[in-house]
């Protein structure tokens, strides 16, 4: 068959899906064959938009001008409509070579005279088998609409396929729609309206009532969108659109049928010819999956033998694992992030508490330090009024040698001569002791200031000795001898002055108070500074009064309580508690036969220029 080559003619436009399957299967069969390739010219008639006599004519003159000269092997024909022109081209060109054909008219055999040479396959479209397969899928249908175009070859069509129709119709007791020779809008306008419990059934498509031309697959995507019902169809080319399935007629089958029964007839095989039309074995009934999901059909409904096509899992049964796992890891994931919002806002709260607390706090402070302040200075004042008598008579003496000092100089200038060496003498002791009860009354404005506490360098042993001269009148009157023992170069302390120089007022009067049961000439007080650690200096004061029982010792310095029938047990506190806002401590003790001894420790400041370099004060008894 080296060099052989055959002529097909088609009714259709070869762009047309079933079309180009059609062909391109049957091209590859002839390219394989055994003894050679063989060449396929193919000639598209467009039947499905052009017709009439003239055109028929036209293209029978045509196609005799063109294949005059050039003799194929064999003819091939496509559809019914097709096979009538070849005949009538092979009659006048080719008489003798044989006409293979391929049709849809199971009856074209029985016409009478038989063509001589020519053999053919039957293909067939099987409408009563894909309405039963719709019938098991959807054992409710009461309608059947069915769709066809309105071309001379469909319309040719449309008796027969509903002959086949009507036995099954009839059987199961449906009412037909016909939904033929329809123009395109009305047929899309009657798909969207199709009562419930139809069933669809569509043929082909190929032109409306007015010759306008359509491609099927486009037409059968535009109807599906718009039909409300499910669909079934014929032709494996439209599957995958949405149709549900059918008897399927597979092209890419039909193509490789007539491509070996052409090759057998190119290579001598007389038994083909002139025998009738053989049915194709492609129908195959198929169900797309996809489209059983849609309508919600089960898929038990299917029959056994039934083809699924697009039988694929869905992302969920593919991956269902991957996804739950995905799911849980989700859910934990929003778990922890719900969690930590949750603790994230119960921190913040729990924060805006503590902030809440701590200006509560801070508030509470500053009154506390309020109070303590006025306590503080009431206790000042109460201390300087004890101090009232020997306040007095301390400045009672400077004005009274003021006064002496001052008739003596009067009476030295009224004598003759006047004597004026003692004049001056006198004159300086007045200034002396102006100066002396100028100091005594600048030492009480001091004490008796109210002001803010401030936080100031101060020298300890500064602070011990201002507050001594201050009692050292009272002391005499009380009998008592003071002894200050201050450690030099002791580093400085930082507070507030008044507030320790109350307390150590406080200090000395209760020393003093202590020693009043002891006789005279036996009340020594003692105080002390020094600087035993790093970072510390104290401050200790000793009297040689009965000392302090040891069971009394952790009360004395609570509010309101008091040793002493007169005391308002306030001294101690408010001692306390200004040595402890300074950072510092203030302890009791009562050694055996010593007395009482109150030590006062307070941070230092450790630079160079803060050290105390006074040395040691004593203080006589009395003046």
């Amino acid at each position: 068959m080296t060099g052989k080559s055959v002529l097909l003619l088609t009714p259709e436009d070869m762009a047309l899906p079933a079309m180009s399957m059609f062909v391109a299967s049957l091209r590859s069969v002839l390219w394989a064959a055994q003894d050679g390739p063989i060449t396929l010219d193919v000639e598209s008639l467009d039947l499905g938009w052009a017709r009439g006599p003239a055109y028929t004519e036209a293209l029978h003159t045509w196609y005799l001008a063109k294949y005059r000269e050039r003799r194929p092997d064999a003819l091939l024909a496509f559809r019914t409509d097709t096979i009538q022109l070849a005949l009538e081209l092979r009659r006048e060109l080719w008489p003798d070579i044989p006409l293979i054909v391929l049709s849809e008219d199971g009856q074209l055999w029985e016409h009478q005279p038989r063509p001589e040479r020519v053999a053919g396959l039957w293909l067939r479209y099987d409408l009563r088998a894909t309405l039963e397969l719709a019938l098991r899928l959807l054992p409710d249908t009461r309608r059947l609409a069915f769709v066809n175009g309105s071309s001379p070859w469909e319309q040719a069509q449309q008796a027969q396929l509903v002959r086949e129709l009507q036995p099954l119709l009839a059987q199961r007791g449906l009412e037909f729609i016909d939904l033929t020779n329809l123009p395109l809008d009305e047929l899309l306008a009657r798909a969207r309206t199709l009562p419930e419990d139809t069933a669809v059934l569509t043929y082909t498509f190929m032109t409306d009532p007015s010759g306008r031309p359509f491609v099927g697959r486009e037409i059968a995507r535009m109807f599906l969108a718009a039909c409300n019902q499910p669909s079934f169809a014929l032709h494996d080319t439209v599957m995958g659109l949405g149709f549900i399935g059918g008897s399927l007629v597979s092209y890419e089958a039909v193509g490789e049928q007539l491509g070996l029964l052409t090759t057998r007839v190119l290579g001598g095989a007389r038994e083909e010819f002139l025998e009738p039309l053989k049915s194709t074995s492609d129908e195959l009934l198929t169900v797309d999956a996809r489209a059983l999901r849609r309508w919600d059909i089960p898929r038990e409904r299917v029959p056994a033998g039934v083809r699924f096509a697009f039988d694929e899992p869905t992302l969920w049964e593919r991956y269902r694992w991957w996804l739950l796992g995905a799911l849980t890891l989700s859910a934990l994931q929003a778990l922890v992030v719900g969690g930590l919002v949750v603790e994230r806002r119960r921190r913040m709260r729990a924060q805006a508490e503590l902030v809440e607390r701590q200006r509560l706090e801070k508030l509470a402070e500053l009154e506390a330090r309020r109070t303590l302040d006025q306590l503080a200075h009431m206790g000042r004042v109460a201390a300087l009024g004890e101090l009232a008598a020997s306040l007095a008579h301390e400045l009672n003496q400077p004005l009274a040698a003021i006064l002496s000092n001052a008739q003596a100089a009067r009476r030295l200038l009224n004598a003759t001569p006047a004597e004026l060496d003692e004049v001056r003498e006198a004159l300086g002791d007045i200034i002396s002791d102006d100066k002396r009860a100028g100091e005594v009354i600048h030492r009480m404005r001091a004490l008796l200031k109210r002001e803010e506490p401030r936080r100031e360098l101060h020298s300890l042993n500064d602070l011990v000795c201002e507050v001594a001269r201050l009692l050292a009148n009272d002391m005499h009157l009380r009998g008592a001898t003071l002894q200050l023992s201050l450690a030099p170069l002791l580093p400085a302390v930082q507070g507030d002055g008044i507030q320790l120089q109350q307390v150590v007022l406080n200090l000395l009067i209760n020393g003093m108070e202590a020693m009043a049961q002891v006789p005279e000439g036996q009340r020594q007080l003692t105080v002390r500074t020094s600087s035993t650690s790093p970072g510390q200096v104290e401050l200790c004061v000793q009297d040689s009064g009965g000392g302090i029982e040891p069971s009394r010792l952790p009360l004395i310095f609570e509010p309101f309580y008091s040793t002493k029938d007169h005391g308002l047990g306030m001294g101690l506190s408010i001692s306390r508690s200004i040595v402890e806002a300074h950072g510092g401590r203030l302890e009791a003790k009562s050694p055996p036969g010593q007395g009482a001894l109150l030590r006062c420790i307070l941070p230092s400041v450790d630079t160079e220029s803060s050290h105390d370099t006074s040395p040691r004060h004593h203080l006589p008894r009395g003046r």
